[in-house]
């Protein structure tokens, strides 16, 4: 068990697996879900595409595509 600060929020929590608290973690699921949900309907989608449908901050979606998270049309 380490101590370490949440990715999004920099809270202090117990790591264990994950780089965020667990209230983000929470938060980084469900956007998941919900890219995963649209580009499945739309599969070839932009970020600024999901960014208006879904409202999702383009930030948080770069962040996804960078983590090789969810996978975007370049």
């Amino acid at each position: 068990m380490s101590i370490s600060n949440c990715k999004q929020c920099h809270r202090l929590y117990i790591r264990q697996q994950s780089f965020y608290c667990d209230s983000c973690r929470q938060t980084q699921d469900r956007h998941f879900m919900e890219v995963r949900q649209f580009l499945r309907t739309n599969p070839n989608s932009t970020v600024l595409d999901i960014h208006q449908q879904t409202g999702i901050p383009i930030a948080k979606l770069l962040e996804m595509r960078k983590d090789d998270f969810v996978p975007f049309r370049r």
